[in-house]
């Protein structure tokens, strides 16, 4: 039984997600032909989330016909996750490869998986953030998509799980807001992709697939150059469909993302959209129309949230402060200012 988002944005067995999916039976998974997989995590300082996530790992669904290599990179100045990888090497039978990233930045631990899995002759490679868990269908699913439309890059949703410690009143109205907005970001990409414009979606590293054919011909790598910035995933998407990708999205390969209790504020959210802005005007610097259309956007956005409060409460009062975040973070990235959201690392 598949779990989907209500209309009220909590995550239940069913609901009107059901409808939103229209038709889309979960598909019998069948992988035709051998392929060699790259499975990348890139880490920073967060062990015990990173054990979360490569337990999950251990329960994926695997077809006898993939060979596939798991690799975890740490981005740090010296490995410290030695326990961690041997209780994973020895609760798995695939290679894992473990490696060490000391150029601090997300765009150059991802860069290290990217070229050990093109050098190595990888076919695909996929990622998945060490803040996450996988369920057992998400590496058929993301494969049987881009079967499907010889993709070169594929996402899929990234839920909320359920908070594992107690809540301040405070910290609940953050998480029911950002589970409303989160739901309703993937109804949104399940009505393009049923459309046929699951091209339009935007595609983060958080759950992906990329088609190491394209990036062994083009070349393509994330931008280094953001440092501590984030945003690099959409960089690179931008930058594929610029370079011919044929980019796709599969509501079926379902990964939930853990939140630490120090995401839940105000200021937090505030700060990340702010940081995202940041980086994200050293892609758009150069071009006036882009510029002013985000700058309108965001006001736009926050004037219809502030009237919408009264009706919409937690998510409207998030989308304010997250659209706040970003105008003030982009009026300071045109002002020289730049993003260092991953400086310092939340969870554990």
């Amino acid at each position: 039984m598949r779990i989907y988002c209500n209309d009220d944005g909590m995550i239940s067995p069913g609901g009107a997600m059901d409808q939103v999916v229209s038709r889309l039976a979960d598909p019998q998974w069948k992988v035709a032909g051998s392929r060699k997989i790259c499975i990348g995590t890139v880490t920073r300082r967060r062990p015990n989330m990173l054990r979360c996530l490569l337990s999950s790992y251990v329960g994926l669904q695997l077809s006898s016909n993939l060979d596939v290599t798991f690799v975890v990179v740490e981005n740090d100045s010296e490995k410290s996750l030695h326990c961690q990888i041997d209780e994973f090497r020895k609760a798995i039978k695939n290679q894992v490869v473990y490696l060490l990233e000391p150029h601090i930045g997300i765009a150059s631990a991802r860069n290290s998986v990217l070229n050990y899995a093109v050098e190595n002759g990888f076919d695909f490679l996929f990622f998945a953030d060490d803040d996450e868990f996988v369920t057992k269908d998400w590496l058929n699913a993301l494969l049987h998509e881009h079967d499907a439309g010889n993709l070169d890059i594929i996402g899929s949703p990234v839920r909320l799980a359920p908070p594992s410690e107690p809540l301040t009143m405070l910290q609940k109205t953050v998480f029911h807001g950002l589970q409303q907005i989160n739901c309703n970001a993937e109804r949104r990409c399940v009505r393009k992709r049923n459309s046929g414009a699951s091209n339009t979606i935007k595609i983060a590293t958080g759950s992906w697939l990329g088609n190491l054919d394209f990036f062994r011909r083009t070349g393509l790598r994330f931008d280094a150059n953001l440092g501590l910035a984030g945003g690099e995933d959409w960089q690179l998407w931008n930058e594929a469909r610029r370079l011919g990708a044929k980019t796709g999205w599969t509501p079926f390969a379902v990964v939930y993302e853990t939140i630490p209790l120090g995401r839940l504020s105000f200021n937090y959210y505030y700060r990340r959209n702010r940081d995202y802005a940041r980086s994200s005007f050293i892609s758009r610097r150069r071009d006036t129309a882009a510029i002013a259309g985000f700058l309108l956007s965001r006001i736009y956005k926050i004037l219809f949230s502030f009237i919408s409060l009264p009706i919409r409460r937690q998510r409207a009062l998030l989308m304010v402060i997250a659209n706040l975040g970003s105008l003030i973070g982009y009026l300071q990235g045109a002002a020289g200012m730049a993003s260092s959201h991953y400086e310092n690392v939340d969870g554990n």
